[in-house]
């Protein structure tokens, strides 16, 4: 959300940028300075884009799929908006371009894009109630925000019975998915590796293979075992809990704090870094 937001916000700013340009700027300069952000953004993007091959080429080797469903995250944009503001002033000087003029147009877009980001997300934003995990009152059991989470039992491929209450005290990560799903497969070594870099009695991941789908177990094991997977993967071989939990688009993922209360639900493919940034805004 916060990068469509973004997004909004720098049309708003090129919108302005151009309306600003046909009133202070001769027709000739102002059409150069416009092609030049429009590149600039441009470019700015594919550097995003492209930053996690840099920061992260151990993911991006095991799942090459990872440039196609993920972007360098806020490292990568802050390469990205340094590699468009040099390209754009380096362009600017090779047009002979004034100084003034470059810092103008940079400073009316920028404050556009800011102001633009600020207005969006007062606009959108409502005040929900604060989640209380600490009351006497037992909350409803659901899927919503605030709710408690619906318990299940699931198998692991090794034949050990996992029970979703027995993990409260701890955050769990509850991810649904298949061996065919694509975003699957771009998400799961991003799992791994955030797994890895976290302590298991504070943070646990129950990836939930949606079984009915698959062919057979066979393809299950080799998936894992090829990408080194070592978080619990459990079995819904009845399909019950896809079912109960509503994962028909996959992947989704399920944050549930140590009180067993369902804090967020994620559609698509999460990162490494997403996942960080959502444990840790959990109370």
């Amino acid at each position: 959300m916060k990068w469509i937001i973004f997004g909004i916000a720098i049309v708003i700013g090129f919108v302005l940028l151009k309306l600003w340009l046909l009133r202070s700027q001769k027709k000739e300069t102002g059409k150069q300075v416009f092609d030049m952000a429009l590149n600039s953004i441009f470019w700015g993007f594919l550097i995003w884009k492209g930053s996690l091959l840099l920061l992260e080429p151990k993911l991006v080797i095991e799942s090459p799929m990872s440039l196609v469903y993920f972007t360098g995250g806020t490292r990568g944009f802050i390469l990205g908006l340094l590699g468009a503001l040099i390209y754009f002033v380096l362009k600017a000087r090779k047009l002979k371009i004034a100084n003034l003029m470059i810092l103008q147009s940079i400073g009316v877009f920028t404050f556009t894009v800011l102001s633009g980001t600020f207005v969006i997300n007062l606009f959108l934003h409502e005040d929900k109630p604060k989640i209380n995990t600490t009351g006497t009152k037992t909350a409803e059991i659901g899927l919503q925000e605030g709710n408690k989470a619906p318990d299940f039992q699931l198998k692991k491929l090794n034949g050990i019975d996992v029970k979703l209450s027995d993990l409260q005290g701890t955050k769990v990560i509850l991810n649904f998915w298949a061996t065919w799903c694509p975003p699957c497969k771009a998400e799961i070594p991003h799992m791994q590796d955030f797994y890895e870099s976290r302590n298991q009695t504070e943070v646990e991941i129950l990836a939930v293979n949606l079984t009915t789908s698959e062919k057979n177990l066979e393809n299950i094991k080799g998936f894992l075992s090829e990408r080194k997977i070592t978080f619990p993967v459990l079995l819904d071989q009845e399909g019950n809990v896809g079912d109960q939990y509503r994962g028909m688009t996959i992947p989704t993922s399920y944050l549930i704090d140590s009180k067993g209360i369902v804090r967020k639900k994620i559609i698509g493919p999460m990162d490494k870094e997403m996942m960080n940034q959502l444990i840790e805004n959990m109370e």
